[in-house]
């Protein structure tokens, strides 16, 4: 069906197609070229429409039926009170004028500036880091996670997936499966969360949110540590990066409890770091290493222990590198390749019999990076994905994993120093495994990370938390 009207020539069809692939997978989904079809044929819709209008309807009555619901209104601005509260550091006072207001995200800024100055200066004046600061932290911690319910968010519900073994010999030829990148798409699979070890819930899914981080947040100018960023080598990056970056994994974390209604507490980041992904290059080492892609697999496959992921991207596809789409690969469900083959009148074009065995019965859904947006979704094998080749630039994203496997009381009791009990000890805690920038061997640095994994929720949760 083609409508005709003067100069005015669209594809209704064309368009409800491009639209029913944003709604369906949400924003991201679309290439370059489909936005800009999808923008002209809308355009031309709108004229049509302009021109044709019944009595008592308008084009902008009829399109405002189309839109999105709009979101939460953010709330009010912080009082003066409160504003001066942040600025001196007052963390008693904010806690009190927070029963009755919330933190706007221009004070949260200031809270986040306050801190990273008490932090600097306490290291340069060489004393205890004072407890306001964990304090203000998690003020600062639930503030974001206020502002991020505001926020548009795309959420897909999967049926949670693991690996079927109906007997011995079946268990030994699975394991292929998890070895061979290539067949990995054809591990035979069942209903059903394996979660080894941990406590997930039932409820499997993939969350997208365009700006799960502002311009600012992501920005590599404001933090240029985050391009290359581990918690294992910190002694020459600043507070501000090491603050930030611990900031976007608590998001996550939060986010996370929020989608899946899991408690807080029981939920800790396994793996978070920054990834670099270079055109042409070829990875060498383990996953923070240069590479130009990455091949199919699922990460609870990957590490049993790995039971939610997410992707923040800090560079945007198109702007500063080419390719490189984040894939979901997923079975095609059945009758839809049928549907298809009646619809298009050529055969598919392949790059190659590789790119044809890797679509040979799948459904391919893309997602295109930008700076600030996240994608965050279950671990197991109903999710997954690839990354495809880089063609052009470099590629800057923050991939990160949780477990929900509860660490040993035995663990707390042989660290030096177990549990925090005030909020003094949480200060100390966040100094030594996180913003002393000190000296270390790679042996006391992987000791220090898995004793600030391990403590993370007592560190980024109040006391009334723990």
């Amino acid at each position: 069906l083609r409508i005709e009207h003067r100069a005015v020539a669209f594809s209704p069809q064309k368009l409800l197609t491009t639209l029913k692939k944003r709604i369906d997978h949400g924003p991201g989904v679309l290439s370059n070229a489909e936005l800009e079809v999808l923008l002209s044929e809308s355009d031309q819709l709108l004229a049509f429409l302009q021109n044709h209008e019944s009595p008592g309807e308008s084009a902008e009555t009829f399109l405002a039926e189309t839109k999105e619901p709009p979101h939460l209104s953010p709330p009010p601005p912080s009082s003066e009170g409160l504003r001066s509260a942040v600025a001196a550091m007052d963390a008693k006072t904010v806690t009190t004028l927070l029963e009755n207001e919330e933190m706007d995200e221009i004070t949260t800024k200031e809270a986040f500036r306050a801190v990273v100055h008490a932090v600097d200066r306490a290291e340069e004046q060489d004393i205890p880091l004072p407890a306001e600061v964990p304090m203000m932290l998690h003020h600062i911690f639930d503030a974001d996670m206020k502002h991020l319910l505001q926020r548009e968010k795309i959420r897909t519900n999967h049926t949670c997936m693991q690996p079927r073994v109906d007997s011995d010999g079946e268990r030994a030829r699975s394991m292929n499966y998890v070895f061979d990148d290539s067949a990995h798409k054809d591990l035979p699979l069942m209903p059903g969360r394996k979660c080894e070890g941990g406590t997930c819930c039932d409820a499997c899914s993939r969350n997208i949110f365009p700006t799960f981080a502002s311009p600012a947040e992501s920005s590599l100018k404001t933090f240029p540590e985050l391009a290359s960023f581990s918690f294992n080598e910190i002694k020459n990056v600043r507070t501000a990066t090491i603050l930030q970056f611990t900031r976007l994994v608590e998001r996550v974390r939060r986010t996370i409890s929020h989608e899946y209604g899991l408690p807080l507490s029981t939920i800790l980041p396994l793996q978070a770091y920054s990834r670099k992904y270079v055109a042409g290059a070829t990875q060498q080492g383990g996953g923070g290493g240069e590479g130009d892609f990455v091949t199919l697999h699922t990460d609870e496959a990957t590490h049993s222990g790995y039971h939610y992921s997410c992707v923040l991207y800090l560079s945007t596809q198109g702007e500063h590198f080419e390719g490189g789409d984040f894939v979901f690969n997923d079975p095609k469900p059945k009758g839809e390749a049928d549907e298809e083959s009646k619809d298009n009148e050529e055969e598919p074009v392949y790059e190659d019999l590789a790119d044809e065995i890797r679509r040979s019965g799948r459904k391919l859904i893309p997602f295109h990076p930008s700076k600030g947006a996240a994608v965050i979704f279950s671990s197991g094998w109903e999710n997954m994905h690839e990354v495809e080749k880089i063609t052009s630039g470099i590629r800057y994203a923050v991939p990160c994993f949780f477990t929900t496997c509860p660490v040993p009381e035995a663990a707390y009791e042989h660290m030096a120093v177990g549990k925090p009990k005030s909020y003094d000890d949480i200060a100390d805690d966040w100094l030594h495994l996180l913003l002393a920038h000190r000296k270390e061997s790679p042996i006391e640095s992987v000791g220090r990370v898995k004793e600030l994994l391990m403590k993370w929720h007592y560190m980024c949760a109040p006391l009334s938390e723990h």
